[in-house]
């Protein structure tokens, strides 16, 4: 196996193009950090790894946008070891590694690292099948505006709290969001009391993969079908664009399973979100 770190996000899509054609499902959390930095966001440290067997084919991914964790794409175990030997060299702090549980596995072989890795979630990987919207839920949608900043800001950090996810740099994240119009919120009598948004659209031969986060209702106003009443919208705003919707749910949380499964989102893996231990 050879690893080799490409030099910028645009030649990381390029080089992965044929890998994440054949799986647009594993691959499009990768491909959306990288097509989000080629619209203009940075990172502290990116490292934009590829794998590729001995005849040259690539057979892995692999992003790492400090301070987020690795991000790795399936790839064979040998592969993953390889991967993390070269991450051990050149980003021995790396403070985890999210994805498919063996090659996460297999990642932290190669790495040798002495710090204890922990799964922090289970995330049900869900792609959307038969559409069934929700009816029936009081209020509109509407998409949120730059004038929404604060709110949205907001409601992502309590997202992230409540999932138990790291938080760096909301504020970041959320202006270039609102100005791409990815964020929609449903309102009753004028009040927002729900949230919902989309990862920018990753190509595949086969057309557009939309994935849709964070969903969000206060915990107050839970049990209304506000949650899935904004999901809907975002997904009527995707289909016309796409071929695919997909979404991460956490899968110790019952209630949002539900709701996805209710909509017309089938199950089809499971990927980990892990941690080392700091020294």
């Amino acid at each position: 196996m050879r690893v080799h770190r490409e030099p910028d996000a645009a030649t990381f899509l390029a080089a992965t193009w044929e890998l994440r054609a054949a799986d647009p499902i594993l691959t499009n959390l990768p491909a959306s950090i990288a097509l989000g930095v080629v619209g203009g966001r940075s990172y502290e440290v990116e490292h934009w790894w590829v794998v590729r067997d001995d005849e040259g084919t690539v057979v892995g991914c692999s992003v790492r946008t400090a301070p987020y964790r690795q991000v790795v794409s399936p790839m064979p175990a040998a592969a993953a070891v390889a991967l993390g030997q070269a991450v051990a060299v050149a980003d021995p702090d790396v403070p985890g590694a999210n994805g498919p549980a063996a090659v996460v596995d297999a990642f932290y072989t190669g790495l040798a690292s002495a710090r204890q890795p922990t799964v922090t979630m289970r995330d049900v990987v869900y792609v959307l099948e038969t559409y069934a919207p929700a009816r029936g839920v009081a209020g509109s949608a509407r998409p949120a505006v730059p004038d929404d900043f604060r709110l949205v800001a907001d409601w992502t950090r309590q997202f992230h709290i409540d999932a138990g996810l790291p938080i760096f740099d909301v504020e970041a994240s959320v202006a270039p969001r609102l100005a791409a119009g990815t964020v929609w919120l449903w309102e009753v009598d004028g009040s927002p009391v729900a949230m919902a948004g989309h990862a920018d659209l990753v190509e595949s031969p086969a057309g557009h993969v939309g994935r849709i986060g964070p969903v969000y209702t206060p915990e107050l106003l839970r049990g209304n079908g506000f949650g899935s009443a904004v999901t809907c919208a975002v997904i009527d705003e995707l289909q016309p664009r796409t071929s695919r919707i997909m979404l991460f749910a956490d899968a110790a949380n019952p209630a949002s399973n539900g709701v996805y499964v209710r909509l017309g989102f089938r199950a089809v893996t499971e990927v980990v979100e892990t941690a080392l231990a700091s020294d």
